[in-house]
């Protein structure tokens, strides 16, 4: 079973006065969420008087980087931000007595609340609104719709009769190809053959 963590000077008071009122054993288990045995423990020790407020040192090796490194680890990463866990080790084990893993410098740094991040290839993305400034979208109504919501987003400088965002000029463009390739060109729609207004392929 794993060991728990010692039980703090409030938890040790609901225990005795619990106990002290008549309360079980297994019901102050559960409310302090602790064992039955450390409940017996602590009440059996105010009994004796021997109970002891203070809690026990924290136990396990120290901690490699302590509050003083923290601070000079901070400071290499401001210095640098592009800097790789590998080169804020060698960093902290120059001129130091006791040398320190970058497994170690990675653990501070999770535990500082820095974390490493990816430089981005790309712009980031942002929200811009291209249109195809046709005469339709480019109404005084709507040009002052964009006028009171642009600080929610940018409008795009884009050149009218685009084919992006335009599918008719991709059809425009098609019927000029079509007339050029012909022997005698017409001078009007009456003069132009049928076939070639149909879909294009």
């Amino acid at each position: 079973m794993q060991k728990r963590s010692d039980l703090s000077d409030v938890q040790k008071g609901m225990i005795i006065g619990f106990r002290v009122k008549g309360g079980s054993i297994s019901e102050k288990a559960n409310l302090v969420n602790c064992s039955r045995a450390a409940v017996v423990k602590v009440y059996r020790a105010w009994q004796y008087g021997t109970i002891q407020n203070q809690r026990r040192g924290t136990c396990g090796a120290p901690r490699a980087i302590d509050d003083r490194g923290e601070r000079r680890l901070r400071r290499c990463v401001r210095a640098n931000r592009r800097a790789t866990v590998e080169q804020l080790t060698a960093q902290m084990n120059q001129g130091a007595t006791k040398s320190v893993s970058s497994t170690t410098v990675q653990r501070t740094l999770l535990r500082m609340g820095l974390r490493s991040r990816r430089l981005v290839n790309a712009p980031m993305l942002a929200p811009v609104h291209r249109q195809d400034n046709a005469r339709c979208h480019t109404a005084r109504s709507v040009c002052e719709w964009f006028e009171e919501h642009q600080d929610e987003f940018t409008v795009l400088p884009w050149p009218a009769n685009s084919p992006d965002l335009n599918p008719i000029e991709n059809l425009w463009g098609h019927l000029d190809r079509v007339v050029r390739a012909m022997d005698s060109q017409p001078r009007n729609l009456a003069q132009h053959p049928g076939e070639h207004l149909q879909k294009p392929n």
